[in-house]
């Protein structure tokens, strides 16, 4: 059999075995990125709380919720240790054991992490419990990453926060080295495999992986090695300068669509009138003109609006009902067949 090779910032990994076909006819894609239009996720927690760590009451019950409401995706995030200068513990539980959990308590909203410290997790510990959700959702697992934005947790698992920026590509490489192929020989700085598999694979035969902020590469690095972007929040004509230069290097992709996301702190305010008011990365705002800024995201080409209820000073379950009423109705989730048949290969298990 030909060998092939997969490419490494550090000199060629060898990879032996047949390759799986990449998508993009996945269902966890097309319900939050039909394309042509925005949609609308959820970041956890589904709550607004003063301070870095949230109550989590009724944490289930809201993404549930926002589940019924038209949210096409819940993001959750990856926060080893509690840095009280930094602010945010994201929902608190590690991410791979709440997407467990979420798997069993939704049905059909996408499920994606936002995202995990690639540098900070062997590749393999990363595609196993990747592989492992995503078989357990019925294949609707998008991986968001990272490279780390809290300095003090690179000495706390014994690396140097200098290098994290190449430990992420060659992770990147290894996990979807070992997902995409079976039985691969693996030759990395991170280790080595050979005569040897990790089970279970994906649904879809790939989870797809949405680069989170710059992670400290290239754009146009970004753009040929992952599948999405998900981004911040800075100001409108910047964004679309953004959106522009992505398409740019994205347009005639062989994978095809690689949508743009944005991520953003909302307080809705209880005036449906209020005009919008800068927060951190965010806005408050009432649903008016919340309404107005989300026609213009999406004219600029965002493909996702993604929620952070961090600063809400109203009941999130309060505001989830008014965007369901009100607002998710102009950005209703993409249909699993809205880009073609899925056709998801059959379920596997160690």
């Amino acid at each position: 059999m030909t060998q092939p090779t997969v490419p490494s910032a550090d000199g060629p990994v060898d990879v032996q075995g047949e390759a799986q076909r990449p998508f993009p006819e996945h269902a966890a894609m097309a319900r939050a990125y039909p394309g042509g239009r925005m949609t609308v996720g959820a970041i956890t927690p589904l709550e607004g709380f003063e301070g870095p760590v949230p109550s989590l009451a009724g944490h289930i019950e809201r993404i549930q919720q926002a589940e019924r409401a038209g949210f096409a995706s819940v993001w959750v995030r990856d926060v080893p240790l509690l840095d009280p200068s930094f602010g945010d513990t994201g929902q608190v539980f590690d991410p791979w054991v709440y997407l467990g959990l979420l798997s069993a308590r939704t049905t059909s909203i996408t499920l994606g992490t936002a995202s995990i410290v690639m540098p900070l997790r062997h590749p393999l510990h990363t595609a196993k419990a990747a592989a492992s959700v995503d078989q357990l959702s019925g294949g609707r697992l998008l991986l968001g990453a990272a490279t780390g934005d809290r300095p003090v947790e690179f000495p706390a698992f014994g690396q140097d926060p200098g290098g994290r920026a190449e430990r992420f590509r060659q992770s990147l490489e290894y996990f979807r080295v070992v997902l995409e192929h079976r039985f691969p020989r693996v030759e990395s700085p991170l280790g080595r495999m050979h005569g040897t598999d990790l089970l279970p694979k994906p649904v879809y035969r790939r989870i797809p992986v949405l680069m989170t902020g710059r992670g400290r590469q290239d754009v146009r690095w970004i753009a040929d090695h992952t599948d999405g972007w998900l981004y911040y929040t800075p100001p409108l004509e910047q964004q679309a300068e953004n959106i522009e230069r992505w398409r740019e290097l994205t347009r005639g992709d062989g994978d095809g669509f690689k949508p743009y996301a944005q991520a953003t702190y909302l307080d809705l305010a209880e005036d449906p009138l209020a005009l919008p008011r800068r927060i951190h990365q965010g806005f408050s705002v009432g649903r008016v003109s919340f309404l107005a800024m989300m026609r213009a995201w999406q004219d600029i080409g965002i493909d996702q609006l993604m929620i952070n209820f961090k600063h809400s000073r109203r009941p999130v379950a309060e505001v989830i009902d008014e965007l369901a009423e009100h607002v998710l109705p102009h950005f209703p989730p993409g249909r699993s067949g809205a880009r073609g048949e899925h056709r998801p290969v059959e379920r596997t298990g160690p």
